[in-house]
């Protein structure tokens, strides 16, 4: 069937027809958000999963096989299992997903910009003045577009029932608000330990024999860390509590980024 609004509708048609209890889809990029809220304008029951869950799931059942109608049989297997390992799709799940393209956006123009100001510095030193104009040519038009897309992002994080709790906390701004709605996953929210794990702020411990170590595990998205370490600054200068306890931190011998980092965890639970 073919990945189109008319191809779309069709489906969805025949999945009403069939009132399913669940459907399973598989997690694709950005390329099965229509197909996700077409479903859900449909009432329909949609799970979504993770490919790397799919893909283990895979591996655990010793599949040999990559293929479409192997996929799909495998989608199916899946959506067997306890219903508490699935979680189904709510409706916000679209603007959720346009809130982090805004964010995803706004993190590459800013990458944009910093490198482009690199390469205007040194074309200034190599005395190439046509080079340094057109540059400052394109971080006009870098700047012009931030000034579209950051009120486009206060403006739907408005409309988010989570926005007045999560700007509560001083040193939680806009962008740290709208990272954490895009990029935390849903299933996560009110468990404290399973998202400081799923944002890779939660420490990692190593041990074999004699030997232990502990680090931060730095796995999940990297862009809400990075978000959270720099509201992790701000909040260790500017609200009493968190200087308090980061001071605390740090006259017990902890290293300078490890108390910032221990501040990130203390914000996202």
């Amino acid at each position: 069937m073919p990945d189109t609004d008319e191809g779309i509708a069709t489906l969805v048609a025949a999945l009403t027809s069939l009132a399913p209890t669940l459907i399973v889809l598989e997690a694709t990029g950005n390329y099965h958000h229509p197909l996700l809220s077409a479903r859900l304008l449909a009432a329909l029951p949609v799970a979504v999963v993770n490919p790397a869950q799919v893909a283990a799931f895979r591996d655990s059942h010793l599949g040999r096989h990559k293929t479409d109608r192997a996929d799909v049989h495998l989608l199916a297997r899946f959506g067997e299992l306890p219903q508490d390992e699935l979680r189904l799709a709510t409706p916000d799940e679209p603007d959720l997903a346009r809130l982090r393209a805004l964010v995803g956006y706004r993190d590459d123009l800013v990458a944009q910009r910093t490198a482009t100001r690199n390469r205007q510095h040194a074309a200034e030193w190599s005395a190439a003045t046509a080079v340094v104009a057109w540059l400052g040519t394109d971080l006009v038009a870098f700047a012009a577009r931030l000034t579209e897309v950051e009120p486009a992002m206060a403006a739907l994080l408005a409309t988010r029932p989570e926005t007045a709790a999560l700007t509560a906390q001083i040193g939680v701004g806009v962008l740290t608000a709208v990272a954490v709605l895009a990029y935390l996953p849903a299933e996560v929210l009110g468990d404290a330990k399973k998202a400081a794990a799923s944002v890779g702020v939660h420490p990692c411990q190593h041990q074999s024999g004699q030997r232990a170590t502990s680090r931060l595990s730095k796995q999940g998205c990297p862009a809400l860390r990075r978000y959270l370490y720099l509201a992790a600054l701000s909040a260790s200068r500017y609200d009493p509590a968190i200087a308090a306890w980061h001071q605390r931190l740090r006259q017990r011998g902890k290293a300078p980024k490890s108390t910032v980092c221990a501040v990130a965890r203390k914000l996202l639970r």
